[in-house]
């Protein structure tokens, strides 16, 4: 039986293989601590699993102001790229992809990833 990590390192792999528009990965706890990450060089991983979970609490604060209900998933877009964030209780996953990344694709592939680690994020 594989151990969670294993499981992590197993499906973000498939994932990431399966889609050339990825170019990073993480998987932050809900307090803001990188649990797992395959980002590009140059990116402080503290840094980046804070203004990430910062990012979340901002948006789920905001989606309960305006009375959208609860965070499924975010997607920020730049002019560099973007990323898909998808909001569990334990842990979030998170997806970089490339400026000509095919959205909807993207976001099949990464909801299957989900569906796979849904124990260890909810």
């Amino acid at each position: 039986m594989a151990t969670r990590a294993e499981k992590l390192q197993t499906v973000i792999s498939e994932l990431t293989r399966g889609n050339p528009d990825i170019i990073g990965t993480a998987v932050i706890s809900a307090d803001g601590l990188m649990i797992f990450s395959r980002l590009p060089a140059g990116i402080d991983e503290e840094r980046a699993s804070a203004a990430i979970s910062a990012l979340q609490s901002i948006v789920e604060r905001v989606s309960e102001q305006v009375a959208l209900g609860k965070l499924n998933y975010l997607i920020l877009l730049t002019d560099k790229g973007g990323s898909i964030l998808y909001a569990g209780k334990k842990a979030s996953l998170v997806v970089l992809m490339s400026p000509k990344a095919k959205i909807g694709l993207l976001i099949m592939d990464v909801k299957d990833a989900v569906d796979k680690l849904k124990d260890l994020l909810d």
